[in-house]
């Protein structure tokens, strides 16, 4: 009674949680390392028309910019008010081609970086006006003794209280030129040290070995807990078809979640109930990354699927296995 006990212990509070990461691990470790996901997820040129059309319908509300610093040559304006005049004259297609590239770039372990010479270009020619306009509309007021404009990019960093609009757009209009010209042809990426230590060249060989030596403790365990509960042969084989039995289903679950559920246009119309206010984006904003994700998506879940099918599978022979020894018993 005692190793029964025992062994109950066990498969509550280590077998099932390392059986079930061990699954985890080898549905994720096909598709997460894998270049080819991530730039079928940047690829998509309507998401970021979308979400370009998000940036400018909310100009009036405040953007968190985090820890991005603007390019030289574009200094003195607030990173949010450069980063709304900039959403009013970057393309999609803009958008795509850095985003694809700095994926290319990362995954072939060269620096990230983001191409200017376009956006100098359009700068410089169509989009100047719109941009000029869409600062002057983003500037803050000037603090007591601020200087609204910077020495060296000559670009304004704030509106006086005297100062209109339309002025400070013409004295963005006037500056910009010469901002361009000090503006490099490319902009370095900081990339976080732990996001560049676990996403590196080497993730997939890191990747390979956690599930290698996840898997080897998830089974050492699991048939340890089975001899420690049985005493012939068919209680070990009862205790491991029936203790595999769960993390397969979640398994299998979570792929056919991530299938269906996820994928579905069906669950947009319930984003006010799990995100209430107005922490959610548009309905197209929704429906873009419902298209976006679709594709990625399905390798997220084919991973899922294929392990609990595999692990189900598994679990369902040993089960018929001990009904089998049980009869012949």
């Amino acid at each position: 009674m005692l190793r029964k006990l025992l062994a109950a212990a066990l498969l509550l509070v280590l077998v099932l949680p390392l059986l079930y990461s061990a699954l985890t691990l080898f549905s994720i470790s096909g598709w997460l390392p894998r270049p080819s996901f991530y730039r079928e997820l940047a690829g998509q040129e309507k998401l970021y028309a979308v979400l370009l059309a998000e940036a400018r319908a909310n100009q009036d509300r405040a953007w968190d910019m985090g820890k991005w610093v603007p390019p030289p040559g574009l200094e003195g304006p607030p990173a949010e008010a450069l980063a709304k005049a900039l959403a009013r004259t970057v393309s999609p297609e803009y958008l795509r081609q850095q985003a694809v590239q700095a994926l290319e770039a990362f995954f072939d372990s060269e620096p990230l970086a983001l191409d200017l010479r376009p956006l100098k270009r359009e700068l410089g020619a169509g989009s100047r006006r719109p941009f000029a306009d869409a600062l002057a509309q983003a500037l803050p007021p000037c603090r007591t003794g601020q200087d609204p404009l910077h020495p060296q990019s000559g670009l304004p960093a704030c509106r006086p209280s005297g100062m209109s609009v339309q002025r400070a757009a013409e004295l963005a209009f006037s500056a910009l030129p010469a901002a361009l010209r000090r503006m490099p042809d490319s902009y370095v990426l900081q990339l976080e040290p732990e996001i560049a230590l676990w996403l590196g060249p080497l993730s997939a060989a890191r990747l390979g070995w956690a599930s290698v030596i996840l898997g080897l403790l998830a089974a050492a365990s699991w048939i340890g807990a089975a001899f420690l509960w049985g005493r012939n042969r068919a209680e070990v084989t009862a205790f491991l078809g029936w203790s595999l039995l769960p993390p397969a289903l979640l398994t299998l679950a979570a792929g056919l979640a991530v299938r269906f559920a996820f994928l579905g246009h069906w669950l947009l119309p319930l984003r006010s109930w799990f995100l209430p206010g107005k922490t959610w984006a548009s309905p197209e904003l929704g429906l873009a990354l419902a298209d976006a994700l679709r594709v990625p998506l399905e390798a997220v879940s084919r991973g899922f699927l294929i392990a609990g099918a595999v692990s189900l599978g598994l679990a369902l022979g040993l089960i018929a296995w001990w009904r089998t020894i049980r009869h012949e018993s």
